[in-house]
């Protein structure tokens, strides 16, 4: 059993991302944004449970709203079967790619676009 091993990874990773966000909202653009204000900064895992390789309730962190495009400051539970792609395909979208659809994608995040 590695679970105590496995929980200090994960603190390990989760306290990085903590702080490269932290950093990133410190650092003030030129417009009186901030570098996190303008950035896209995503952190998670495509398993919801690496022991049964589930790919559902996937632990899917957004940080910054890449200038302006998408909402911040919620928690979505997505409805089971909507692919990770949808959020990938958004983040795409919101930094100005023109795509319509990426891998298994069936829809853009509304909930996470910001209106």
């Amino acid at each position: 059993d590695y679970t105590d091993e496995l929980l200090k990874i994960d603190r390990f990773h989760v306290g990085q991302f903590a702080y490269l966000v932290e950093r990133m909202a410190g650092v003030e653009e030129a417009d009186g944004s901030t570098l996190l204000d303008n950035t896209i900064f995503t952190y998670g895992s495509g398993l919801g449970d690496g022991a049964t390789h589930q790919y559902s309730d996937l632990p899917i962190i957004v940080a910054g709203s890449g200038g302006g495009k998408l909402a911040t400051g919620s928690h979505l539970a997505c409805p089971d079967g909507t692919p990770l792609a949808n959020l990938w395909l958004t983040q795409a979208q919101a930094v100005g790619l023109p795509r319509n659809r990426f891998a298994d994608s069936a829809a853009t995040l509304e909930e996470l676009q910001k209106s």
